[in-house]
């Protein structure tokens, strides 16, 4: 009974520390990432318009279809990568 009261008096608490040992580099590896997730958002979204155009030119609708998704995806990969540090320390600060 007595370790049952001594556990639920104990509280855990994490509190980020930017100045541990290897935190610059491993940020820095997240920013070059999200440099490249942006870039390939970029090219994801010109490919989707140029199959768009094709497809819907030639009139293949499956091919315009499919050219249309790629452009939403790509959007929404950009919106993650650019959005992803504020929903997570959304998602910290609620704790």
């Amino acid at each position: 009974m007595a370790l049952l009261l001594a556990a639920a008096s104990f509280t855990f608490h994490v509190k980020p520390d930017s100045s541990a040992p290897g935190a610059h580099g491993i940020q820095h590896a997240i920013n070059v990432f999200a440099v490249y997730a942006l870039m390939a958002a970029a090219a994801g979204f010109l490919l989707g318009a140029a199959t768009w155009a094709i497809g819907g030119r030639v009139g293949n609708d499956f091919t315009a279809v499919g050219g249309k998704l790629g452009m939403v995806t790509s959007l929404a990969v950009a919106f993650l990568v650019g959005a992803a540090a504020t929903i997570l320390n959304f998602a910290y600060g609620l704790g």
